[in-house]
């Protein structure tokens, strides 16, 4: 038998992901969490970044936005029509948020549909957190208004100095062509009118989009160079100058990864990991919003060092800076997948086999994923009836993914017609 782990991908373009909306309706996988669907209260079940949505929402609604920190991860839009379709409600799919089914929204939904309604009606400091709750609810087109970048063109654009992320985020979310909206956030970058925070942050945009399709641009080494002058910029602040420097450091990793430079890389990522580390007391000791904000940024810190342990061929350190990661957020599938493929590049099979079926507990689209791995692993181990039951149990969930496919062919399952891609 093959030991090389396959990898889980699927096929791109809006055909297949409306093929995987599709099949989740029907596939009984319903996700745990009730946040992205209707804004209902966290659950035991609801992820980091999902708390931190329905934090934003809740400030939003009762007008307190002033209040609230920074936080780092941007979820993907596409969470409430996938959150919705596992669970079998297609009239939660669609892009009108007024369309919306009552029975699914919860009061704080109303009141934010209410809210963003007029951007005119609103603060600067509250449209930019409006216009973050409806990317994160999958409503580009209503942030774009609340913004008023309706029509507007990436190319020709300004930043507001005080609305400059919010405006970037909704452009990157919409069908705007990639090259353009990187070159506006350089153009930011080089703004002196923005504050060096904004600049920071602009940079490290630039910068990370490069990094991850392993680009050694000159915009990645201007970026970079921004960024540097800007950390210098920046008074100290207690835990804003901690995550601001671990971002920093976390983008400009990127810079010797490009070019294989495995040791520079790794000393960038745990300078990133001593400044994440350095907040923790401060944040825990003020509580509440500010140990929300540290959680959020510390997830992408363990995040790229396990990825990053993997691709160096470091297994065992991948499995420890996983442990970091289902610590920090046990409800959060990315970390049990991480945690899952870091365990078979150790051998361990029988701990990823336990890993992988916690991915599949939380529900919806990424329990396609786990569950293959998890019949993988499990083919691996001889135990044939579960890695059959998980395979079909993934090919009901996404049937774009040509590793189900195969796998189910060498345990002699056949999947559903029409669901091989083309070509096999």
């Amino acid at each position: 038998m093959d030991k090389t782990v396959p990898e889980y991908r699927t096929e791109p373009g809006a055909a297949a992901m409306e093929r995987r909306l599709r099949s989740l309706l029907t596939a009984g996988v319903p996700v745990r969490c009730r946040v992205y669907p209707g804004l209902a209260a966290p659950g035991t079940h609801s992820a980091g970044h999902a708390k931190v949505t329905h934090t934003l929402a809740t400030h939003l609604a009762d007008g307190t936005t002033a209040e609230l920190p920074d936080f780092n991860i941007n979820p993907p839009p596409v969470l409430r029509a996938l959150s919705a379709a596992s669970l079998g409600r297609a009239d939660g799919l669609g892009s009108d948020m007024t369309a919306f089914p009552r029975d699914l929204a919860s009061e704080l939904w109303q009141r934010v549909e209410e809210r963003t309604r007029d951007g005119r009606a609103l603060t600067d400091d509250e449209r930019r957190v409006g216009s973050d709750v409806l990317l994160r609810l999958g409503y580009p087109d209503r942030a774009a208004d609340l913004l008023g970048l309706t029509g507007r063109d990436p190319a020709g654009h300004v930043f507001s100095p005080t609305l400059a992320m919010r405006e970037l985020a909704v452009f990157f979310r919409r069908p705007h062509d990639t090259a353009a909206v990187e070159a506006l956030a350089l153009r930011g970058a080089r703004d002196d009118r923005l504050g060096p925070r904004i600049r920071l942050a602009l940079a490290n945009f630039v910068v990370v989009r490069n990094g991850k399709r392993g680009s050694d641009t000159a915009a990645l080494h201007e970026a970079a160079a921004i960024g540097e002058r800007a950390m210098t910029e920046l008074p100290a602040n207690g835990l804003t100058t901690h995550l601001d420097r671990q971002t920093y450091y976390r983008a400009a990793a990127f810079v010797p990864f490009v070019r294989r430079n495995a040791q520079a890389t790794s000393a960038l990522l745990e300078l990133a990991l001593e400044n994440q580390l350095a907040g923790r007391e401060e944040a825990e000791r003020a509580g509440g919003l500010a140990e929300l904000a540290w959680r959020d940024y510390a997830f992408p810190v363990h995040e790229t060092l396990a990825r990053t342990h993997l691709l160096q061929n470091d297994p065992e350190r991948a499995v420890t800076a996983s442990d970091s990661l289902v610590a920090l957020d046990p409800n959060d599938q990315r970390a049990w997948a991480i945690r899952g493929r870091a365990l078979l590049a150790a051998g361990r099979w029988e701990e990823a086999a336990t890993t992988f079926a916690r991915g599949v507990d939380l529900g919806g689209l990424p329990a396609a994923a786990a569950a293959f791995y998890g019949a993988w692993t499990a083919e691996r181990l001889g135990r044939t009836d579960e890695a059959r039951e998980l395979c079909e149990l993934s090919a009901r969930i996404d049937p774009t993914a040509p590793a189900v496919h195969e796998l189910a062919e060498r345990l002699g399952l056949r999947t559903p017609a029409g669901t091989v891609p083309a070509g096999r």
